[in-house]
Order: structure tokens, then C-alpha cells, then sequence
């Protein structure tokens, strides 16, 4: 006789147990083989949907008039957040050519009293050409307005100027502007008989202008973080400002040898206050405590240069019916 019918019962257990495997092993084929054909379904309609998605619009006139009617109400919005802005900026206050003259060098006087011992040997608010020059004519602005787009440019130089001054620095070792277009148009022409245009000229689709101030301070970090402050503050700064670069440098580069510190915290011949603070007398019997410790970092002084972004909205009704036009 045969071991299976010797042992039915283990016999048939095995039987089921052997047919619950090969079962169980068909289904999972069949779902493996149902999920790659799914994913390769989704792949294909995926890549399809990419490529609908950057495909050119077609040109039908349903399609044109949904875009002039997006390229509108883009428009329209830019338009009033310009209006707005436009009006928040103050206003420069129109200007002669020999006013503005004598406007730099009174403002210059009023902040070299202020800054005493912290401006550099030659400063005229960045303004130093036209200390001796009347502004120039400049292709279709004439002279005077010519000086009243320098005046409001003099009037947020001075104003970052001040505030920093006020804010307690060291000294200012260096303080530079970038020229305005109509500046820039004076310039040399160039061999094929053409004017050179500025970088920053402004084209008819702009509704900003962007001036920008570079500095380096000497300051230590508490003076640093309130002129951050300030630059951000619409209450501090009537101008739009923005940080656009910052560079530090700590004026002690190599931090104290652990035996000078050592030598500071129990110097011979007694115990005496860390450097900078200044020594009490002991009470009669009473011994001061040895210090534990000592300021390493954070107190030196630092060097920061600093690119700061005057950004100038310009008249939304020159602009935007430029902007419409293309």
C-alpha cells in the first residue's frame, strides 16, 4: 500500500494546502499583471496631460479673447497697486537747476553737523558733480526737471543717511549712489554715433525704478539690527528700501588664546574684574568671588556693506497706457 492511503488525513491536508498555494499564486499573478497594466494606463495618459499642458494654445478667437481679457484684468490690477504705491512715495517738489545746487550743499552742511567725525573727508551726499554743476538737460526733460528727479533722489539719500547716523555708527567710510537714466544719457557716445542708454532706463511696461545706495559702516551688531529695523519700517522709512545685499565682517578675526583668558580670570597678584568692567573695592573681610567666566564673541566691533534698493514707482498714468498699447 501507498504512504497517502497509509495517511489519509495527512495526505489530504497536504492536498488542500498544496492547491491553497497554487491558487493564492495565480491571483497574485493576476493582480500584478492588473497593476502594471494600470500604472502603464496612468503613465501614458500622464504623459499626455503633460504635453497637452505645454502644447501651444490654439489660435481660435475664443482663445484670443480669453487672453486679451487675462492680459486686461493684469493690467487693470498692476495699474491700481501702482496708483497706490505711487501715491504712498513723497512727492519731490518741483525744482530749478540752481536750487537744486544749493540744495545739496545746505543738506550736505546739515549732515556733516550731525555726523561729525564719521563721514568721509569728501562727502556731498553722493551728490558731489553737481556742487560745482548746474543738471543737464537730458533728451525730452529739461533741466528743471532734470533737478526735481535729482531733489526727491538727494531727499531719500539724506534720509537713509540720517537714520543711520542717528542710529549710532561708528562711521560711515563709504557711501556711493547709482546715476539716474537721465544722468546716464549724458554720457559719451558711442562709435556708431549713439547715445548709450542706462542700465536701469526705465521701457514703457515699468511702473518702477530701481536706485540703489551702497555703504560700509563700521557699527557694532546692536546698531546693525535696529538699521535692518529701520529699512523695514514704514514708520521709520517714508521711502520703499530694500536690503538687496549684506556682507559682515568682524573686526577681531582670531579669537583670545585660552592662557589669555585664563590670565584675565585670575591674574597674578590677586583676583581682579574681567577687562572692560570697572574694579570695586572688597568689603572689609569680604573676599570677591573668582569670575567664571568672560565675554569671547559678540562685543567686537564689525564692518558692514550694505546695497540698499530705492525702489521708485513711477506715475501709473504715463505708465499703464503704455503697458496697453503693446
Amino acid at each position: 500500500m501507498s504512504w497517502i492511503q497509509d495517511n489519509k488525513v495527512p495526505a489530504a491536508i497536504l492536498g488542500v494546502t498544496g492547491a491553497g498555494v497554487l491558487g493564492l499564486g495565480v491571483m497574485l499573478f493576476n493582480a500584478w499583471s492588473a497593476a502594471a497594466e494600470a500604472q502603464e494606463t496612468f503613465d501614458s495618459v500622464n504623459s499626455s496631460l503633460a504635453n497637452l499642458n505645454s502644447a501651444n494654445i490654439a489660435p481660435t478667437p475664443e482663445n484670443l479673447a480669453a487672453k486679451h481679457a487675462m492680459v486686461k484684468e493684469y493690467i487693470d490690477s498692476a495699474g491700481k497697486m501702482a496708483l497706490v504705491l505711487y501715491k504712498l512715495q513723497p512727492d519731490p517738489k518741483p525744482m530749478s537747476d540752481t536750487d537744486f545746487q544749493a540744495k545739496v550743499k545746505a543738506r550736505t552742511l546739515e549732515v556733516k553737523k550731525l555726523g561729525a567725525g564719521r563721514l568721509p573727508a569728501e562727502f556731498n551726499l553722493t551728490f558731489d558733480k553737481y556742487v560745482d554743476n548746474l543738471p543737464k538737460a537730458s533728451g525730452t526733460l529739461t533741466a528743471d526737471q532734470v533737478a526735481t528727479e535729482l531733489s526727491g533722489y538727494l531727499d531719500a539719500v539724506e534720509e537713509i543717511t540720517t537714520m543711520i547716523l542717528k542710529s549710532g555708527v561708528g562711521s560711515i567710510d563709504l557711501i556711493e549712489r547709482s546715476d539716474l537714466p537721465a544722468e546716464k544719457a549724458d554720457d559719451k557716445a558711442t562709435p556708431n554715433g549713439q547715445g548709450q542708454r542706462g542700465a536701469a532706463e526705465v521701457s514703457d511696461q515699468t511702473i518702477t525704478e530701481r536706485r540703489q545706495v551702497r555703504l560700509m559702516l563700521r557699527l557694532d551688531q546692536g546698531v546693525l539690527q535696529t538699521i535692518l529695523s529701520k529699512l523695514a519700517s514704514p514708520s521709520e522709512m517714508p521711502y520703499f528700501t530694500v536690503v538687496r545685499l549684506l556682507r559682515i565682517e568682524n573686526e577681531v578675526q582670531v579669537g583670545p588664546a585660552r592662557v589669555a583668558l585664563a590670565a584675565k580670570l585670575e591674574p597674578e597678584g590677586g583676583v581682579t574684574a574681567p577687562e572692560g568692567d570697572e574694579a570695586k573695592p572688597a568689603s572689609k573681610g569680604v573676599q570677591p568671588a573668582t569670575p567664571d567666566s568672560l565675554v569671547v564673541l559678540g562685543k567686537e566691533g564689525i564692518r558692514a556693506y550694505l546695497e540698499i534698493d530705492l525702489v521708485k514707482f513711477i506715475d501709473h498714468k504715463a505708465a499703464a497706457p503704455a503697458a496697453g498699447t503693446r
